[in-house]
């Protein structure tokens, strides 16, 4: 009896050490010059607060066929992919999809008098530096910087700055507490917004900064492997307590028309073309070097609708398709709320798993809370 108690004890130990996992968040910090993905963020709060009281249907409508199309290219089981393909086909939701996402300059775009909206309560999304003309919002947005920096003298620019810094730390503080973080436009990041657990890596390059930081206490740097082409940033780690590699990128891919592939008229050109060679880079560079874990956090700049999710999918990667896909950030062209920033995973242990994790305290489109237009977003990893 004794022994089959201590073979219990011993099975029981070994599957608590077995049930390794992480967490792992990625954010595109909004480190463009001027201020300018926060300014585009408080003026979308107004405005898509307007278009949700007065769309909830066809609001719901997008999220709706958003998450279905995520599931259907993601999904592993042959019984529920064919479930929400038939879905799919019944209610329509190619033809809705086009409708819903239409350029503003199309016939009969619901998007068009929400981009006319747009355009009056802020310069347009191609001008920089931003410029505010609703005088609510910028009400609100000097009361907010007056507040958090308890300064009443200072220029607006200046403003900015300090309350951003504030805003930072606080962040990484106290919402995005994951044991690996990957940062896209991170130009005004330095190591010192950050606990001191934290080691950041930043990549040196005169385009927008990526980088990640991880939790020192748990991983230790096997290489810096350094910026990709620009648009990407990545490491491998190893887990001090398992000694499992683990590879990982942050990128922030060229954009794009965000719901559909469009060609240039004059060259024939994918206008996602630069975009998926940079996504297709870092995936042979992790190929090349291999690891346990193989971890991508990015701003990919597109939705679930578009072809460049299938890069990822056709090489192995898997992402939640299930749980917490709320918006990430909001099309400054067809004033849509989307979700383009993705997490997803690749692993040679078929028990590998990853599980979104909401993020609920750095809101989309926040004066309080966020300094970027974009949301972060999180997933926990079990290996």
């Amino acid at each position: 009896m004794n022994f089959i108690k201590f073979l219990t004890a011993c099975c029981l130990s070994f599957s608590l050490l077995s049930a390794t996992e992480l967490t792992i968040s990625s954010y595109n910090c909004g480190g463009l010059s001027d201020h300018y993905d926060y300014l585009r963020g408080v003026g979308m709060q107004k405005l898509m607060q307007e278009r949700q009281d007065a769309e909830p249907e066809n609001m719901s409508l997008n999220d709706k066929i958003q998450k279905l199309a995520l599931k259907i290219l993601f999904s592993s089981n042959t019984q529920e992919k064919l479930a929400a393909q038939q879905e799919w086909d019944q209610k329509d939701y190619q033809r809705l999809s086009e409708h819903l996402t239409a350029a503003p300059s199309d016939p009969n775009s619901p998007n068009a008098s929400w981009n006319q909206k747009s355009e009056k309560l802020m310069t347009n999304y191609k001008i920089r530096p931003v410029q505010i003309f609703d005088e609510e919002v910028n009400q609100m947005l000097d009361d907010h910087l007056r507040d958090l920096t308890k300064n009443t003298e200072s220029p607006t620019l200046q403003l900015l700055d300090e309350a951003r810094t504030i805003m930072a730390k606080r962040i990484f503080a106290h919402h995005l507490k994951y044991d690996i973080i990957c940062l896209q436009e991170a130009d005004y990041l330095d190591s010192s917004m950050f606990p001191e657990h934290y080691e950041v890596l930043l990549s040196e390059t005169s385009q927008s900064i990526n980088g990640i930081a991880y939790n020192k206490e748990r991983f230790e740097l096997v290489e810096n492997i350094g910026d990709i082409l620009g648009r990407g940033f990545a490491a491998q780690l190893r887990d001090k307590e398992t000694a499992k590699t683990i590879l990982v990128a942050s990128g922030h891919l060229s954009g794009c028309n965000p719901y559909r592939i469009e060609k240039d008229p004059a060259t024939g050109t994918d206008d996602s073309a630069k975009g998926d060679m940079e996504a297709q880079t870092i995936i042979d560079l992790f190929e090349e070097k291999g690891a346990d874990l193989m971890l991508i956090g990015m701003d990919s700049n597109v939705t679930s609708l578009h072809p460049r999710l299938h890069i990822l999918k056709n090489a192995g990667y898997q992402l939640d398709y299930e749980n917490h896909l709320e918006a990430s950030c909001t099309s400054p062209h067809q004033i849509l709320n989307t979700r383009i920033d993705w997490i997803t995973l690749k692993s040679d242990n078929s028990k590998a798993k990853i599980t979104n994790i909401p993020v609920s305290n750095v809101g989309l489109n926040s004066i309080q809370t966020n300094m970027s237009d974009h949301k972060p977003v999180a997933a926990k990893v079990s290996y």
